[in-house]
């Protein structure tokens, strides 16, 4: 029977319209684990993939996968053993009887005397076309094609898709549609005896998913030390350094590898319970480190600081994350602040799907994530393609970001602020993220392909030509530059250069627009350097204003129940252009219910008419804003709240909860631990859900590697804890 199906999986007629898809469903397991307790009296056929040198020459692991897709032929179970991990092969009706979720079906199994032609066979068998593979990979090094099959297993577990050993982000599918990839690898020779060189396997998404993972670990340290006194603080400070000197202690005495991290672990868990569990003190040090090592020096430098940062009612951070404010600003006083187009990046929050799985497939199911992200152009690869999209491609990125953002704070970790606003376009995308606008994703299409944004105020800009009154073979020379200088200095010789635009103040920095050639001679009389945005966008200048109607017809959306009501206050640039003997220091919705009509109308008075950043947060801080997070890609409004509320008397923090150049759970768990400080409530179940999922695999792991001590020395080996089927 093996010797039949291997010459039906070898044979080149097999690749014909009459054959059928295999349904291998493919689960991992960790090396030497429990099988799932459904399967705890099934017969088990068992193949060694951990290859020597020797048997390199052989291509030993092509011919036991043929081995092995050839038993589940049967209806056998097949139980494949790397040096690492395990992998589970058994027909998918057998997994759906047993009620089992496969992390991956294998599709198709293929010989093939080219990558090619092994690669097309394989399509054919799976019924896949070659359009629907979304992830190829060719293994040339056999010693590592065991370990790539589980990864790429893994992968598509974690909805994960690799662009080089570096570089991954969060596998995108259109909605309701699965994953497919297709893995070829060098084969020699068949068992048939047929002279071929390339084998080509075709996986497709199961329904298993690997657990999320945990925001904290045994290298990334996280307590929290409540106090209602300085006394107290210090109290807790040195009873957790006096409990990490005991932990040391008892590491000395461990006999397993992993007791330290368990024990570390435990403490973890026994700390934020203890938090999560007490009454709400006056004040809180948020702690974090890489190392037990490294909380020490945390823990001494907090200490010393303590004193100071008491009688000054000021804060203190350390560059790990730890953090501690004497004066706490508290939930009343939190903003979300939104910013604008042009702060995206290149792979941004590509790390967050792996430890928010759950978070990513409700978004993926509630609208197409893949084009609210613009993931063709953020993670294509190419960083010049992400940094030269279109401004409506990167209007819709960084709206999708801004979402993104916001669910997980507020989803996950339970934050909710008490204002909103945004930088420009980050207006659009406070409506769209605080759950107002009732279908916020229909906007997507409609910014790519509206004349608002693909022709009038950007690409071809025939608001400026009209209002320039150039004809149809007049160029346009387009920029904008940022340049420190009051805008004071730069109004007062504006009426020399017609086609140059003062368009945002924020702070001590300026940002103009308009002719290239008339910017760079503003800015030689100013005798300042500008820093070109190379963007094309009319946004904020004169030739904008007269689109004001078509601006707030674009944004006319409907809202979901209640959304009129909100409790939010949400505080727009418009308020702002009132006339002077208007009231400008109140939110949009502060004396009246929000409407479809009211949000269309503030975003067009924003996004046609000059933006004075400075002047928009002063007036939220008059309001009661003083902890502005900045939810959004990267951390550019942060740095300006900082500059523009620097001499202010009102205290004020901004906090960013992403940072370009930086590990966005790094960024994540620092913006967390300074909320925490402020007194902001936080859920912590994903902290410590995370620590349980954590302390769970350290244990099996220990009890895996006792096991195989055991059976290494003869002994009996310990009770393996059982299979836990992945959320």
């Amino acid at each position: 029977m093996t010797q039949e199906f291997g010459q039906k999986v070898s044979n080149a007629s097999a690749i014909g319209e009459g054959a059928t898809p295999l349904r291998v469903a493919l689960l991992l397991l960790p090396k030497d684990a429990a099988l799932p307790d459904t399967l705890a009296n099934q017969p088990v056929r068992e193949l060694h993939v951990d290859q020597t040198e020797a048997e390199l020459t052989e291509n030993k692991l092509a011919q036991t996968l043929e081995q092995a897709v050839s038993w589940v032929a049967t209806g056998d179970l097949v139980c494949l053993q790397g040096a690492q991990q395990t992998l589970l092969l058994m027909p998918a009706l057998k997994a759906a009887q047993h009620t089992l979720h496969p992390h991956a079906h294998l599709a198709a199994l293929q010989y093939g005397q080219s990558q090619s032609s092994a690669l097309q066979g394989a399509l054919a068998r799976a019924k896949r076309q070659p359009d629907s593979v979304q992830c190829r990979t060719h293994i040339d090094d056999m010693n590592k094609g065991f370990d790539a099959l589980c990864r790429l297993i893994s992968d598509i577990a974690q909805r994960t898709i690799r662009r080089s050993d570096t570089r991954r982000h969060y596998w995108f599918t259109k909605p309701y549609q699965g994953r497919v990839a297709a893995m070829t690898l060098s084969a020699g020779e068949s068992q048939a005896g047929a002279a071929t060189s390339q084998l080509a396997l075709i996986l497709t998404q199961g329904t298993g998913r690997l657990k999320a993972r945990s925001l904290l670990s045994a290298h990334q340290l996280f307590f929290l030390i409540p106090g209602s006194s300085e006394a107290a603080l210090n109290q807790g400070l040195w009873a957790l350094a006096a409990a990490l000197d005991r932990h040391g202690k008892d590491d000395q005495q461990a006999s397993q590898p992993h007791d330290q991290e368990i024990a570390l672990i435990e403490m973890m868990q026994a700390n934020l319970e203890a938090f999560a569990t007490t009454a709400p003190t006056r004040f809180v040090i948020s702690l974090q480190a890489t190392s037990i090592d490294a909380l020490k020096q945390e823990i001494s430098a907090m200490s010393e600081a303590l004193t100071s940062v008491c009688k000054e009612k000021g804060e203190y951070r350390t560059p790990s994350g730890s953090y501690f404010s004497a004066a706490p600003l508290g939930q009343t006083k939190l903003a979300f602040v939104y910013p604008g187009v042009g702060t995206i990046y290149p792979d941004m929050l590509s790390e967050l799907h792996s430890y928010f799985p759950a978070l990513f497939t409700r978004l993926q199911q509630q609208g197409d994530l893949k084009a609210m992200l613009q993931a063709d152009l953020v993670y294509g690869g190419d960083d010049s393609i992400c940094q030269q999209m279109p401004l409506s491609n990167m209007a819709i990125a960084g709206v999708g970001a801004s979402y993104l953002l916001t669910k997980l704070l507020m989803d996950e970790f339970a934050v909710q602020p008490q204002f909103a606003l945004g930088y420009s376009m980050g207006e659009a995308a406070m409506w769209a993220s605080l759950d107002v606008w009732q279908a916020p994703h229909q906007l997507i299409d409609k910014t790519l392909k509206d004349p608002l944004f693909t022709q009038e105020i950007s690409g071809p800009l025939e608001a400026v030509r009209q209002a320039w009154q150039l004809s149809d073979n007049e160029s346009i020379e387009w920029n904008s530059f940022l340049v420190r200088c009051p805008a004071e200095q730069i109004s007062a010789l504006l009426e020399r250069y017609p086609r140059a635009y003062l368009t945002i103040t924020q702070g001590d920095t300026c940002v103009i627009a308009g002719c290239q050639h008339s910017c760079e001679a503003l800015l030689k009389e100013l005798n300042k350097r500008g820093i070109p945005a190379n963007r094309v966008t009319a946004m904020h200048t004169p030739p904008a204003e007269p689109l004001a109607p078509k601006v707030a017809a674009f944004y006319r959306q409907a809202l979901l129940p209640g959304a009129a009501n909100h409790e939010i206050k949400f505080i727009s640039a418009a308020n702002l252009a009132r006339p002077q003997e208007q009231e400008h220091d109140q939110a949009l919705n502060q004396h009246k219910p929000l409407s479809s009509e009211s949000i269309a109308e503030s975003i067009a008075q924003t996004f046609c008419h000059r933006l004075d950043f400075g002047a928009l947060i002063q007036s939220a801080s008059r309001q009661g804003a003083a902890l502005f997070v900045e939810v959004g890609a990267d951390r550019q409004n942060c740095t300006l709240i900082d500059k523009i509320l620097k001499g202010s008397d009102a205290p004020h923090v901004s906090v960013p909860v992403n940072a370009k150049g930086t590990s966005d759970i790094t960024t994540l768990l620092k913006a967390l631990g300074q909320l925490i400080s402020h007194r902001v409530p936080v859920s912590l179940t994903v902290l410590q859900l995370g620590l349980k999922r954590q302390l769970d695999l350290l244990l099996q792991t220990k009890v895996q590697q006792a096991n195989t001590q055991a059976k290494t020395h003869g002994d009996t080996p310990h009770a393996a804890p059982p299979f836990q089927e992945d959320a």
